[in-house]
């Protein structure tokens, strides 16, 4: 039985940038089971939780779900918030428009839908992220929980069957991979014998059976299968983090800062261990995305001064940006 995440501990708000890049029960036994209901927000949009019935009900047109999109956070409007583009940096169209940060979006595996994270007051008025719900073209705006959590989640990514996500929580004092059931909003530990592996930033794989992410003291990345088994360190190096697998699961793309230098784009193949480095500038690059052939990635770069959306072969290359303001833009995330 997975240990349930007790709705009595306050944990601190997180903050899970990279370290470098920024320098099952289903009981109402539970406490974090949402047994009352939230006051419903304007139009009671944002205070619904998915159930299994509204699950059957997304509906967006085929284009949504079939041609490549780019989800990113842009502060063009001052805000914060996420628009969607093509891969070539056109068709830009804003997605959210709250009055505070919507941030790190995440496609679901059929592309209907975008789990993002903002912030959120509890029942004691004290702030901490949580996870936002809606269909790909903006509509069913709604929180992943229908009751505020008592505790922080961050980096949601979805499974493959779009049932759970695994997020970041803040829990004794440290950050640890967790499993939201979106029916239920039921959150336990992904390994309940390790107490919730410590860690930041996990991503499922394609098949929803692995997860990558990275160690607390950001100088190691883990590959653990959903189920908490088959716990495995991939990559052991100073400053990396941001680890996505590819769309076929053999190789991880991720961030990596050796010791005097900027934070670099790398790419590893799972299977027979070789590393490619695959940026290679004086600007700091972080937060790549794979593009759903896994022959592309998108990233943040700061090496037109400001933080911006570039895209290259995944082999390296020339990088294309594709995103052009005067804002920050980051956290970009390909469709799949």
């Amino acid at each position: 039985m997975p240990v349930r995440l007790p709705q009595s501990t306050t944990l601190r708000s997180a903050t899970l940038a990279l370290v470098f890049a920024l320098a099952a029960c289903n009981g109402n036994d539970s406490p974090l089971s949402p047994d009352t209901v939230e006051p419903a927000g304007p139009g009671g949009a944002e205070s619904a939780s998915l159930t299994p019935d509204d699950a059957e009900q997304v509906s967006v047109t085929p284009e949504l779900l079939t041609s490549p999109r780019i989800l990113f956070m842009s502060m063009r409007t001052g805000g914060g918030d996420v628009y969607r583009m093509a891969p070539d940096g056109t068709g830009v169209t804003r997605l959210t428009s709250f009055s505070g940060p919507e941030y790190v979006p995440a496609w679901s595996r059929d592309n209907a839908r975008i789990a993002m994270v903002r912030n959120r007051l509890d029942a004691s008025n004290v702030v901490h992220s949580d996870i936002f719900i809606m269909n790909a073209d903006g509509t069913n705006k709604h929180w992943a929980r229908s009751v505020p959590s008592a505790f922080a989640m961050n980096r949601p990514s979805w499974s493959k069957d779009g049932k759970r996500l695994v997020v970041t929580a803040w829990y004794g004092g440290a950050s640890r991979l967790a499993l939201l059931d979106l029916a239920s909003g039921n959150v336990s530990f992904v390994n309940t014998a390790m107490g919730g592996p410590v860690g930041y930033g996990p991503e499922f794989d394609p098949t929803g059976t692995r997860i990558v992410y990275a160690g607390n003291w950001g100088d190691t990345l883990h590959v653990i299968n959903a189920d908490g088994t088959g716990h495995k360190v991939v990559v052991a190096d100073q400053r990396v983090g941001d680890a996505h697998f590819s769309p076929d699961g053999k190789k991880i793309a991720y961030a990596h800062s050796p010791s005097g230098e900027s934070s670099e784009i790398y790419v590893k193949n799972l299977v027979d261990g070789t590393v490619k480095r695959v940026t290679n500038n004086g600007a700091t690059d972080f937060g790549p995305t794979w593009s759903p052939d896994g022959s592309k990635i998108a990233f943040v770069s700061d090496r037109t001064g400001k933080n911006q959306v570039f895209v290259m072969p995944s082999a390296g290359g020339t990088a294309v940006r594709i995103t052009n303001n005067t804002a920050t833009e980051n956290a970009p995330a390909w469709s799949h």
